[in-house]
């Protein structure tokens, strides 16, 4: 099997069902797939964030109405008063 259960103390590769390490008795058994699962969880939160910070750059992006100069105002006055 690939994934093996260690000793935290002093490394030494136990079996799941072992609770207390043989050579140094050690309780402390650390898991294979402990760096998995924080992969796993990391991944969710960046791609939570993501998806957070694409919603709120699409729901906030509102476009600004065009600016009229007052020159532009006064140009369309004069030809519509002629």
């Amino acid at each position: 099997m690939i994934l093996k259960y260690h000793c935290a103390c002093c490394d030494e590769v136990v079996t799941s069902t072992q609770k207390v390490c043989p050579k140094c008795g050690s309780q402390h058994i650390k898991s294979p797939y402990g760096l998995w699962t924080f992969c796993l969880v990391a991944c969710f939160i960046v791609a939570v964030t993501f998806k957070v910070g694409h919603l709120y750059v699409q729901n906030h992006n509102a476009e600004t109405p065009e600016q009229i100069s007052i020159l532009s105002v006064l140009q369309q006055d004069s030809k519509s008063g002629t």
